[in-house]
């Protein structure tokens, strides 16, 4: 509990004004001797019990009710996390807001998503209380500070605007950290808002130890998680992937590959039908989908277009539901890029059966180049104009990964394979343990595989691809947590995952295509397909038709862009980057969506967020999206009652004893 005029609590030793009172009254009068009251003390000796404890009741009761009066005047202020906020205002708050698209999801009733509501919460609190301290706000989508100079009017800064960028909880938490150690104020608290995505904290990433070590070290400090991890209304999510154009001898049309997917609420198992809108280059049409068991695909969809028109830009947009930023799937397509794979390799069986897989389009009429480039010429590779990498060699580190991380943030694909003798070094948070072989004569089994998405998912006729044919004999593990394990093996050890980036695409595959490794070069099929969907992926970020996932280009970069869609014109540039659309830049067309991360509804469970922060001394505030309870209000009126009961129990009890009096003073008289 805090208060609002917390001056006035000076004046609680007033309390014992009754018993000063009382005191002062038993000196006031002389005691005389007189024979005649014998017979009134013996009469009064006899209810002298009962009178001594109504006469301390009527003292507490005053009491009371002059302590009950003061509080009501200093103002107090309950909630659920109040209970520890003792010590006083604070110096300086930190305020860490997720601005990812989870947090767009709204309460059907109010219309308030659960950004809106952490952003009521927080500025009530400020207005409630009357802080002044300094405050900063980081913000996940730009992760840069802000100084506020009103923290009261949070939700109309821009820095705390609608996006549809993912989270990356540890990284900032690292750099308020860092900016809190570096301060010079004294007590500190730090608001967190957020859903509790595990895509947006990464519980397994090395940043929470830097960040545990620097917020236990700051005394005074006070975490507080406003957290929003309720299921939500029924919300749906559409994305769209390989986009392509062809043509034929009559016509030209797009094909693409559309997936639906329900990201919560009660999940029916009976089928359902649910309409799409589709718009190419202005014009508009509707289609429907049939969802079954919360989701829907259709691969190799074909829309006709203009024959005359090469390029162009669409949007696929799902009716409105609980969440709107995940409704809507931008892209653009022109005349394809030239498909350039580089293979990083020293040895030269594996890079040739690597080359062969990549070198040979999947697309007549498509150029392709793939290019054989040892460890030691690494440097040597063309960022701008390559869209994939294979890696067989020792994971890279220093300088290297370095632009290698930056080329995958924008939108490059990086597939790594194991080198013959694996080290401890780590990239894109995994690494390999070692390789594992099967006893003589036998093999590992392939034990499943996903089919809706990723590199060995079913083709677009629907067939799935024959995976479970292919043998492996050598397996290399994989150490750390993948954000996906596309392929298992019988053992429990994974073949082909998907790394936890931002944007852009990264893969590890624990095997290698020679015949001594596995069985991908004898099913070539299999292994050609899933070199060809990497390329795909990578060359999104290629070309003159571009995707960008919301948050990776520089709002510097977008000060020049042209809006194709008269839905994106109002947004400002600094914001551009930050929200779904498609962009003219020079001869680029750009289409900007949502991380694909965000459509995934796995979250933190309460002991996964304990290990997290573990060390650090945290109160949790769980809440819901469209919430109207304050973190904190007033409670005075809970005061003043207390002052009324009080008196009016004074009252009662002083009735007993003028009876008492009366009845003994007639029993003398008799």
């Amino acid at each position: 509990m805090t208060f609002l005029q917390s001056s006035i609590l000076y004046a609680l030793p007033l309390i014992l004004l009754p018993i000063v009172i009382h005191l002062i009254n038993q000196n006031r009068h002389k005691t005389v001797q007189w024979a005649a009251t014998m017979f009134l003390l013996r009469a009064k000796r006899m209810v002298r019990g009962m009178a001594r404890l109504r006469y301390v009741l009527i003292l507490i009761a005053r009491m009371l009710a002059i302590a009950g009066l003061l509080m009501a005047l200093s103002r107090p202020m309950s909630g659920g996390w109040l209970g520890l906020a003792g010590g006083g205002p604070p110096e300086l708050t930190v305020i860490i807001l997720d601005r990812s698209a989870s947090m767009e999801l709204q309460d059907p009733q109010s219309g308030l998503s659960r950004r809106d509501t952490a952003l009521q919460k927080v500025s009530g609190l400020f207005r409630d209380l009357g802080r002044n301290s300094r405050t900063v706000l980081f913000d996940t989508a730009t992760g840069r500070r802000v100084d506020l100079t009103d923290a009261t009017s949070l939700a109309q800064l821009a820095e705390t605007s609608t996006t549809a960028t993912a989270a990356d909880l540890s990284s900032i938490m690292q750099s308020a950290a860092e900016f809190i150690a570096t301060s010079e104020a004294g007590r500190t608290d730090v608001w967190v808002c957020s859903d509790l995505q595990r895509s947006g904290w990464q519980p397994t990433s090395g940043r929470w130890n830097d960040v545990r070590q620097q917020l236990s070290q700051r005394q005074g400090l006070r975490l507080y998680l406003l957290l929003y991890g309720d299921d939500g209304p029924e919300n749906f999510a559409v994305r769209v992937s390989q986009v392509q154009r062809r043509e034929t001898e009559v016509a030209a049309e797009l094909l693409m590959d559309i997936d639906v997917q329900q990201t919560s609420g009660v999940i029916s198992q009976q089928t359902r039908r649910i309409p799409l809108s589709l718009v190419i280059n202005g014009a508009r049409s509707t289609f429907e989908v049939e969802l079954s068991a919360g989701s829907a695909g259709l691969s190799g969809h074909a829309i006709p277009v203009d024959r005359e028109a090469i390029r162009g830009w669409g949007r696929l947009e799902l009716p409105r539901d609980g969440n709107p930023q995940d409704n809507v799937w931008n892209f653009v397509y022109a005349e394809p890029p030239v498909q350039k794979t580089v293979i990083v390799s020293d040895d030269e069986s594996s890079a040739r059966l690597l080359r062969l897989a990549a070198a040979v389009p999947s697309e007549r009429g498509v150029a392709a180049e793939a290019a054989v480039v040892p460890v030691s010429a690494a440097e040597t590779i063309d960022w701008q104009t390559t869209a994939l990498i294979l890696w067989q060699a020792e994971l890279p580190s220093g300088g290297i990964l370095q632009q290698l991380q930056s080329w995958v943030r924008r939108g490059g694909a990086l597939i790594c394979f194991p080198p013959p003798t694996p080290s401890s070094a780590t990239a894109f948070g995994l690494s390999w343990s070692g390789w594992v072989a099967p006893q003589q004569g036998e093999r590992f089994a392939i034990s499943g595989w996903r089919t809706d998405s990723g590199l060995l998912a079913n083709t677009r006729s629907g067939a799935p691809l024959p995976v479970g044919q292919i043998p492996v004999f050598q397996v290399c593990g994989i150490a750390g947590e993948p954000a996906a394990e596309l392929a298992g093996l019988g053992n429990g050890l994974p073949l082909l995952v998907r790394a936890q980036v931002d944007s852009g695409s990264v893969w590890f595959c624990a095997t290698l295509p020679g015949p001594q490794h596995s069985g991908f070069a004898s099913n070539g099929i299999v292994f050609y397909v899933l070199v060809q969907r990497a390329l795909a992926a990578g060359l999104q970020g290629q070309g003159n038709a571009r995707q960008y996932n919301c948050g990776v280009p520089e709002s510097a970069a977008a000060a020049d862009w042209v809006a194709l869609d008269a839905e994106a014109a109002p947004v400002l540039s600094v914001n551009r980057p930050l929200v779904p659309g498609v962009w003219q830049s020079e001869d680029r067309l750009l289409a900007l969506n949502r991380p694909l991360q965000e459509d995934d509804i796995d979250r933190l469970r309460e002991e996964e967020l304990q290990q997290t922060l573990s060390g650090l001394n945290f109160t949790v505030i769980r809440d819901s999206a469209g919430s109207a309870d304050s973190l904190a209000a007033e409670v005075w009126r809970a005061f003043l009652l207390l002052m009324i009961v009080a008196l009016m129990a004074e009252a009662l009890l002083c009735l007993p004893q003028s009876a008492v009096v009366n009845v003994s003073a007639r029993g003398l008289g008799r």
